[in-house]
């Protein structure tokens, strides 16, 4: 008989975990069932002895212990065991672990096994194939393996080996697709298959074998490795490997419990992303790392590296601890857009949305960074000696400006936040942030944010603004003179031999838009003239060719820096251009009044 709790919505945490597990009490989450659920479509009855070797592993089941011929031998200290046998005998006591369990299992890192692949398999042992390979376990018991030797043979034994009744007594380390394979099969009942048996092998040199096996065949994702990492260096002796574990661990976290507002939310190797799912692991690992929330690691005596705490670590130095400490504050400093502009954060890489997206969270990230700092030094605390709840309650009415615009925003405002990409697009969002707050709070500044507001140019964007109208009317009354002169205006032919066929429908489906009240050619854009002008090289060539090097698409890239800088000066909230952009504006403004006016 065993006693479980089922629960939903609950935070499990790490003293309530022990208690359960020293009262033999089960834990089953919601995340375990949907886990199982989609294991059962996956394996189909085979399922059960996943779930039986969870939940009753270690217990003795006689009719489980299987004798079967075996050879025996060492390498090193590690004894090992070959051996044939029937891969339904095997499935009964072998525990497949997959990252879709929980994440705070040290020994869960093997991939989801794909039901396509299990087919295919089937398919191919059904035609009378072979796998010559081992699959490769790891025995995982309290009792000696019972080991009867017959013969010896130099450094290997022969004899006959007793598996044992257990469930989950091996562990699949490599092959679990062949395993499983027979379990969709219509002949796989009379097959054998190899296998190659360690014994009792650490879990981080189980993990560090799988990783070896499946680097060589097959290529393993930055983000599967991400979530091996997470468990495979947590308890690693080397400080830099155990501060590489917490990054992703905190992650995983995030997305599993029921405080943070991203829960489900993280594409991992078991969840299939959608517009909701739309966050990635690695951007949270490469967020948390980046800004130095768990510190770094510094050299204070020779070959002995240390962590120096960051803001979110734990002073007790207790990795499970600092998890929750970091996972709270980052899950409640969330929390405060996601409860203050629920609109936008639901919407996550929708459109209209920008805060619940992969750029979105990684400003946000970087922003909480300068939050913290700027408290710091203001309030003169230390966040790594600070509760979760302390931080995330210091940062919240700098926060509220920005809740409060991004609740009020509309489509434009949040499009210029979506439009800046990579690294430099999350610096100026986290700059055009920490300006919003600024305003409302002048208190909070930095060098950075000062540094920034002095590059920028408000009197200069408004010439900016007027020098490129002026440029814009002029390259479209030159450009259809142009193409009228040569083409000639009978049927409209300048317009429909000298306008590329893209653009040409670009403005039709404008037209048919605004029920024809403009004629075609009028909306024709500035972007527009960067493709109708190479189109038309031999008639342009003499007048917009500025000198750029190239070929005919770089000679005119002048139009779509220019464009570019429009963006943001035909758009008042997305802020004002920088010092550097007003000039480039007036010297392209005179090389067209020069040479095309």
């Amino acid at each position: 008989m065993k006693w479980a709790i089922a629960t939903r919505n609950v935070d499990w945490r790490k003293a309530d975990k022990e208690r359960a597990a020293e009262a033999n009490i089960a834990v089953i989450t919601e995340q375990d069932i949907a886990y199982y659920s989609k294991l059962t479509d996956y394996l189909k009855e085979a399922a059960r002895y996943q779930f039986l070797a969870r939940y009753l592993k270690g217990e003795g089941v006689p009719g489980l212990s299987v004798d079967i011929p075996a050879t025996k031998g060492r390498m090193g200290k590690t004894t090992f065991y070959n051996f044939l046998i029937s891969p339904f005998d095997l499935l009964k006591i072998a525990y497949i672990s997959h990252k879709a369990t929980s994440t705070n299992d040290l020994e869960t890192y093997q991939r989801m096994v794909k039901p396509k692949r299990l087919k295919a398999i089937a398919a191919y042992i059904d035609d009378g194939g072979q796998f010559p390979t081992n699959i490769v376990i790891n025995f995982k018991t309290k009792d000696p393996l019972r080991f009867h030797k017959i013969e010896s043979f130099e450094n290997s034994t022969f004899g006959t080996l007793r598996l044992p009744g257990q469930y989950g007594a091996a562990w699949v380390i490599d092959g679990q697709h062949r395993l499983y394979g027979f379990e969709f099969s219509e002949r796989g009942k009379n097959h054998v298959v190899p296998v190659l048996a360690y014994v009792n092998l650490p879990a981080t040199e189980e993990m560090r074998l799988f990783v070896d096996i499946n680097c060589e065949q097959v290529k393993v994702s930055r983000s599967l490795l991400n979530e091996i990492y997470a468990n495979l260096n947590y308890g690693s002796d080397d400080s830099a490997e155990r501060l590489e574990a917490l990054y992703p661990r905190i992650a995983l976290r995030l997305d599993e419990i029921p405080s943070s507002p991203i829960q489900n939310r993280v594409q991992t190797v078991s969840k299939d992303n959608d517009k909701n799912r739309c966050l990635t692991l690695i951007t949270l690992t490469d967020g948390i790392k980046k800004n130095r929330f768990l510190g770094s690691i510094t050299q204070n005596l020779p070959n002995t590296p240390m962590v120096q705490p960051g803001p979110l670590s734990d002073l007790s130095g207790d990795m499970d601890i600092t998890t929750e400490k970091a996972a709270d504050v980052i899950a409640g400093y969330f929390d405060l857009f996601a409860k203050g502009a629920p609109g936008n954060w639901q919407l996550g890489d929708a459109k209209g949305g920008f805060l619940c997206t992969n750029n979105g969270l990684r400003a946000l990230l970087r922003l909480l960074k300068e939050l913290i700092n700027f408290i710091e030094a203001h309030d003169h605390v230390k966040a790594v000696s600070m509760d979760a709840i302390d931080i995330v309650e210091k940062v919240a009415p700098y926060v509220a400006p920005l809740v409060e615009f991004f609740s009020n925003a509309d489509q434009s405002e949040i499009q210029s936040f979506r439009s800046r990409q990579a690294e430099d697009g999350v610096n100026k969002n986290c700059l055009g942030m920490m300006g919003i707050i600024s305003e409302a709070k002048p208190e909070f500044t930095s060098k950075e944010l000062l540094d920034y507001v002095s590059t920028r140019d408000k009197e200069g964007t408004n010439v900016a603004r007027r020098l490129i109208d002026e440029i814009n009317l002029v390259l479209f009354k030159d450009v259809i003179d142009k193409l009228k002169e040569h083409y000639g205006e009978t049927k409209d032919a300048w317009w429909w031999q000298g306008i590329p066929q893209t653009t040409r429908e670009k403005c039709d489906a404008q037209v048919n838009r605004d029920n024809g009240v403009k004629d075609r050619w009028q909306y024709l854009s500035l972007a527009d003239y960067q493709t109708i002008v190479p189109h038309n090289w031999e008639l342009f060539e003499k007048s917009y060719d500025f000198g750029d090097k190239g070929k005919k698409a770089d000679k005119v890239s002048w139009i779509g820096r220019l464009n570019k800088i429009r963006q943001t000066t035909h758009h008042p909230e997305k802020g004002i251009i920088s010092k550097d952009e007003v000039a480039s504006v007036k010297t392209i403004h005179a090389h067209v009044m020069e040479k095309i006016a």
